[in-house]
């Protein structure tokens, strides 16, 4: 079996479990780390597998997850020790345990911030890593990054995909996702009722009947449409000519545009 390890120090209650399951599993398993490495298609290197065991940092997770399968051990465990090690890590700067349950979420704010303990909850995982785990297209590291920051929220889809990587159990996926369906209730309250007390104002007509099935349709679909980003002009300012300053330079009575700082007469 080589040589004795070194003893385990760390502070980390969480790295010092998962580190001790590492060399059980692997004792266990009667494999040297050369062996090992071998066991595991030489993905990663005998002396990565050795320092994923040392208990000086917490190993990324695919390295954590190669050790377990190449020794014969539960993904499920190693998962989970990983996800309390990384948890216990980040605990220091990220309270754990403020942000409140999905069922008790009421508005973006509050999503966000639950969304965020669950991500450090579940090891704060690399988005890069989280995205390759998602599927291609399904959850960009960009929009992760974006959300977790606070400038966007996520849609049905990206949330779904969100707590698979996250490990969240399916029984928990509606609460997050009826939370997130209050979240935008809420966020197009004001425009759907004003829309519709306009449209039911004219009685005996079937006027508005086709704007009343895009306006059915639109809260039938809403979960799968990405919020407005902001940009852009308003509809009622559509067919608006841009000044000219929004076309560039600023233009005499001629046409002729004009230098910055340059005045002309007449």
């Amino acid at each position: 079996m080589g040589r004795p390890e070194k003893p385990l120090a760390t502070l980390n209650l969480g790295l010092l479990d998962l580190a001790r399951w590492l060399r059980e599993i692997r004792t266990n398993a009667q494999l040297t780390y050369v062996e090992l490495a071998a066991k595991a298609a030489n993905t990663y290197s005998a002396t990565t597998l050795q320092r994923a065991a040392s208990g000086k940092n917490v190993p990324r997770l695919p390295v954590v997850e190669a050790y377990a399968v190449a020794c014969g051990g539960s993904l499920e465990q190693a998962r989970r020790r990983w996800r309390n090690a990384r948890a216990v890590e980040h605990g220091t700067v990220h309270a754990l345990g403020s942000a409140p349950r999905p069922r008790l979420v009421e508005n973006a704010a509050e999503l966000r911030a639950a969304l965020r303990e669950m991500y450090h909850r579940a090891g704060a995982m690399p988005l890069r890593e989280m995205e390759r785990r998602a599927g291609w297209g399904r959850l960009p590291r960009s929009t992760m990054r974006r959300m977790l920051d606070g400038a966007t929220m996520l849609n049905k889809d990206q949330m779904l995909a969100f707590l698979t990587v996250c490990d969240v159990p399916e029984r928990e996926h509606q609460d997050w996702l009826d939370a997130l369906s209050r979240v935008w209730d809420k966020r197009y309250s004001w425009y759907d009722n004003e829309l519709f007390k306009n449209l039911h104002e004219p009685t005996g007509t079937n006027l508005h009947e086709p704007a009343e099935q895009c306006i059915r349709d639109e809260w039938n679909h809403r979960m799968e449409r990405k919020p407005p980003s902001g940009r852009g002009r308003s509809a009622s300012n559509a067919g608006a000519q841009p000044s000219q300053f929004a076309r560039g330079r600023p233009a005499n009575r001629n046409g002729k545009r004009l230098k910055l700082g340059v005045t002309t007469t007449g």
